[in-house]
C-alpha cells in the first residue's frame, strides 16, 4: 500500500527523543499520548513468548546447549521488552534498551557457535561474548546512529558460522542434515526484514493501520529466534 505521510508528532524532539524522530520511526503514526506506537509496541511481547516457550518447553541433551538455551531465551524476551518500551516511548533510554537485547541475542549466536564449533571453549566464548556486548553497549550509548549497522555486524557471522557447523554436522545425514529449523528460522528472518525495509522506506504504509510491517517483522523475528533455539535444542521437547 502506498505510504500516506502521517502528521508529524514530533514526540521528544527534546534531548531524550529517540535518533528517529528527526527522520522517520516507521511507518505507524506516533499517538502524542499514551502508547506512541501501539501495534509496533504490542507486537513486540512476541519476543518474550518466544523466549519464554523456549525456557519452558525445550531441553537440550547436551551441553554446551543446554547452558545456551536458557541465555538465548533470556535474550529474546529482554528483546521483546526493550522493543515494547521504545515503541511505547521513543525515547533515546527507550532506544537503548531495545537494540542493546538485540545485540545480545548476536553475541550468544555467536558465541554458541564458536563453541559448538569446537573453536573456543565455553569459558573463552562467554567472557568474549560479555566484553563484546560490553563494548557494542558503549558504542550504542555514545554513537546511536550506528546501531543497525553494528546489528548487522555482530548477527551474520553468528549466523554463518551456524550454517558451517550444521553443514558439517549433517554430513552423511541426507539433505537437510538435520538443519530444518535452522533453514525455516534462517527464511523467516529474511522475509522479516523485507518486510522491514518496506515498511521503513514507506512502500508498504498505511499509518493509523494495526497492521504494520515492522510489527510483522517482530511477529517473524521472534519465530525465527524460536527456530534457533528449536535448532539448538534437536529434537526433545518437553511432554
Amino acid at each position: 500500500m502506498p505510504c500516506t505521510a502521517p502528521r508529524a508528532y514530533r514526540r521528544g524532539m527534546h534531548a531524550d527523543g529517540a535518533t528517529c524522530l528527526t527522520t522517520r520511526c516507521f511507518c505507524e503514526l506516533v499517538r502524542p499520548e499514551g502508547i506512541a506506537q501501539p501495534a509496533n509496541a504490542w507486537s513486540s511481547l512476541a519476543f518474550v513468548v518466544a523466549g519464554v516457550a523456549a525456557l519452558v518447553l525445550l531441553r537440550p541433551a547436551t551441553r554446551p546447549e543446554r547452558v545456551l538455551m536458557p541465555l538465548l531465551a533470556v535474550a529474546l524476551a529482554a528483546v521483546g521488552v526493550g522493543s515494547f518500551a521504545f515503541h511505547a516511548t521513543l525515547t533515546l533510554w527507550g532506544q537503548f534498551v531495545d537494540v542493546l537485547p538485540m545485540y545480545a541475542v548476536g553475541c550468544v549466536l555467536l558465541a554458541g557457535a564458536l563453541v559448538r564449533l569446537g573453536r573456543v571453549t565455553p569459558r573463552r566464548a562467554a567472557v568474549g561474548g560479555v566484553a563484546l556486548l560490553v563494548a557494542l553497549a558503549v558504542l550504542l550509548w555514545v554513537w546511536p546512529e550506528s546501531r543497525r549497522v553494528l546489528f548487522a555486524a555482530v548477527l551474520l557471522p553468528g549466523i554463518v558460522l551456524e550454517l558451517v557447523r550444521a553443514g558439517r554436522a549433517g554430513r552423511g545425514r541426507g539433505a537437510g542434515g538435520g538443519a530444518r529449523w535452522l533453514h525455516v528460522g534462517l527464511g523467516l528472518l529474511v522475509t522479516a526484514y523485507l518486510l522491514w525495509v518496506l515498511d521503513q522506506a514507506g512502500l508498504w504504509c498505511d499509518p493509523g493501520s494495526p497492521l504494520q510491517g515492522h510489527a510483522a517483522w517482530h511477529v517473524l523475528g521472534a519465530l525465527a529466534g524460536w527456530c534457533l533455539a528449536r535448532h539448538w535444542s534437536g529434537r526433545r521437547l518437553v511432554p
